[in-house]
């Protein structure tokens, strides 16, 4: 399958364009990527059009305005241009944009924060949508200093693990991480979500638009789970590293 980046921003002010980012993939063996949008932008036009010119490298996951009354409106329109396969949504969101997007059958990428993702009335949304597929992002945007063990809040995030209908993201390790690079403080909940996901409903993603972020940390952001987890397996390095993103986010091609 290769090498999958689940999560990637790019863009014309805010993050560096596409064209960079092609650049990075081929010096570093990346064969595919899921661009998101950023937050604070509901205009998809820039990343629709690069996904519609590189549709063997990329597929897409919008933005629409979570408070804007017309939300349901505009997941309507967004399935209907059929270049997104997902829109990024908070986990606070209730009403009828999960029915939009269970009508349309796209892919909800959650963000936080992580009191939003470990709510009870957020399980019942998962549980009340099961043809929504919910990716929460960056192990739910938990900060690890935050929660330690026991890990209470981390097991209250885990009982997401339980609905068919979820999966997680390895990233986000240098905001979220209380040590440097490899992020040992990260493990228990990389084990932790290992076990209670399994590694088809995992992804990577190198965090190649992190703020100042180089080309040396791309790679680097590979060789962690490359080389820094022993606990994953030939095939569990294999899903986490590209093909669970693939089968999740990707297109009907990819597989």
């Amino acid at each position: 399958m290769g090498i999958v980046d689940c999560h990637v921003h790019v863009g014309l002010a805010k993050y560096r364009p596409v064209e960079d980012y092609l650049d990075t993939m081929r010096a570093h063996g990346v064969d595919r990527a899921v661009l998101v949008q950023y937050l604070g932008n509901a205009d998809n036009d820039y990343l629709e059009r690069v996904v519609g010119e590189h549709p063997e490298a990329f597929t897409g996951i919008g933005l629409v305005d979570p408070d804007d009354p017309q939300a349901p409106h505009r997941i309507d329109e967004l399935a209907r241009r059929g270049v997104l396969n997902g829109v990024r949504l908070p986990a606070r969101v209730r009403g009828d944009v999960w029915k939009a997007m269970e009508a349309n059958g796209l892919t909800a990428s959650v963000t936080g924060p992580f009191p939003d993702v470990v709510d009870d009335t957020f399980l019942d949304v998962v549980d009340r949508h099961p043809g929504v597929h919910f990716r929460l992002e960056h192990l739910g945007w938990l900060r690890f200093s935050d929660d330690p063990a026991p890990y209470s809040g981390f097991q209250r995030f885990l009982r997401l693990a339980e609905r068919p209908n979820t999966s997680t993201s390895w990233s986000g390790f240098f905001l979220n991480a209380g040590t440097p690079y490899p992020y040992p403080d990260a493990e228990p909940y990389l084990r932790m979500s290992l076990a209670a996901f399994g590694a088809d409903r995992l992804m990577w993603s190198g965090d190649w638009n992190r703020p100042g972020g180089t080309d040396a940390d791309y790679a680097a952001a590979i060789a962690h789970v490359a080389d820094h987890m022993p606990f994953l397996g030939p095939a569990e390095r294999d899903r986490v590293l590209g093909r669970s993103a693939a089968t999740i986010l990707g297109r009907d091609s990819w597989a």
